[in-house]
């Protein structure tokens, strides 16, 4: 391909990456399982623990809310998800209602996985007082309304079936409501939607990390894995001196190869995931190491020309998850197989 020119090289190129989007399947359906998120029979007991303190929704003031959440944490999740709030906008509304409130998003977190505490120290109780005012607050409408400008376009998150007559309605949908008010849920909104907004780093790991990990480890080769997220690629490319910083560097105690996988399920993130790995392939060869990555999912197909430049970065040594083994027939990566090192 790259000794060809003008269409003939559009062809090559073309040619090139169909035979790699061949081997990719998206991953749009994985749903990602771990302890972020409550379990189905761990949330309903928390739902009936909150219902209880309220009265199934008929008599909630901010004494019951305070009492809900001294005496059980984890209903602050049937408590969230009344509202339609993440922990972050939940925050952001407490700052709203008791201005030079401090708590964040992940304290509302480790708060509601958190165990109840007898006496409470002063933090706390406060923080629940604004967990209960705020979510009073909320419902009334008397923050966070749509102005009226805006209001031909867009909704309130409380304009749904069991919030829109405030906790009048939902006593009323607390008794069940039609399977098509379910199925709208989904069709607004997605029935996966926080678990998969918990774990938003989750596919990369798991899809493509884990069992290149895990692959490694099979065969005895010895490597380096960067922590997730844009701290661990930092602290990488602080430590070996390679920036970007890739997945993976091997061996580990003297490197020669660089590995950076990267899952992508829209053209948009395909693009600026490969001008990554183009540019750790390019900063690798440049301190000698051989490069390498690890693609997958559907984005890619939708943007073949980036695939394309991932694959000439890496001079070919580019893989998905069905090819993953190949790493293995790499003699640089074959050399540290244990067993076969000289």
């Amino acid at each position: 391909m790259l000794s060809k020119t003008g269409s003939a090289q559009a062809e090559a190129r073309e040619l090139l990456t169909t035979s790699y989007i061949a081997s990719m399947q998206p991953s749009f359906h994985y749903i990602p399982r771990g302890d972020a998120m409550a379990g189905e029979e761990a949330f309903a007991e928390a739902y009936r623990k909150l219902a209880a303190h309220t009265g199934s929704f008929t008599n909630v003031d901010r004494q019951a809310l305070v009492a809900s959440l001294t005496a059980s944490p984890d209903t602050l999740a049937p408590l969230r998800m009344i509202l339609g709030f993440t922990y972050n906008e939940l925050a952001q509304a407490m700052r709203l209602t008791r201005p030079g409130t401090r708590t964040r998003g992940d304290t509302l977190k480790r708060f509601e996985r958190s165990a109840p505490q007898v006496e409470p120290p002063a933090r706390r109780t406060e923080m629940i007082d604004t967990i209960a005012e705020t979510a009073l607050a909320i419902m009334e409408r008397s923050i966070l309304q749509v102005p009226e400008p805006v209001q031909e376009f867009f909704h309130s998150k409380l304009d749904k079936r069991d919030t829109v007559g405030g906790w009048d309605t939902v006593a009323a949908n607390a008794g069940g409501v039609p399977y098509s008010a379910l199925l709208y849920q989904r069709y607004v909104g997605g029935v996966w939607r926080q678990v998969q907004d918990a774990y938003s780093e989750v596919k990369g790991d798991k899809i493509l990390e884990n069992p290149i990990a895990n692959l490694f480890d099979d065969h005895g080769i010895p490597y380096y894995r960067a922590a997730s997220g844009a701290t661990g690629a930092a602290h990488t490319a602080r430590v070996f001196g390679l920036s970007p910083g890739p997945d993976f560097l091997l061996p580990d105690n003297s490197p020669t190869i660089a590995i950076e996988s990267k899952v992508g399920e829209d053209g948009g993130t395909v693009r600026d995931k490969a001008a990554r790995i183009t540019s750790m392939a390019n900063a690798a060869k440049a301190r000698g190491l051989l490069a390498c990555a690890a693609v997958d999912g559907r984005g890619w197909s939708e943007r073949p020309n980036a695939l394309a430049d991932v694959v000439i970065a890496t001079e070919g040594r580019t893989y998905s998850l069905d090819t993953l083994q190949q790493l293995l027939e790499i003699p640089e990566i074959a050399e540290l197989r244990a067993g076969d090192a000289p």
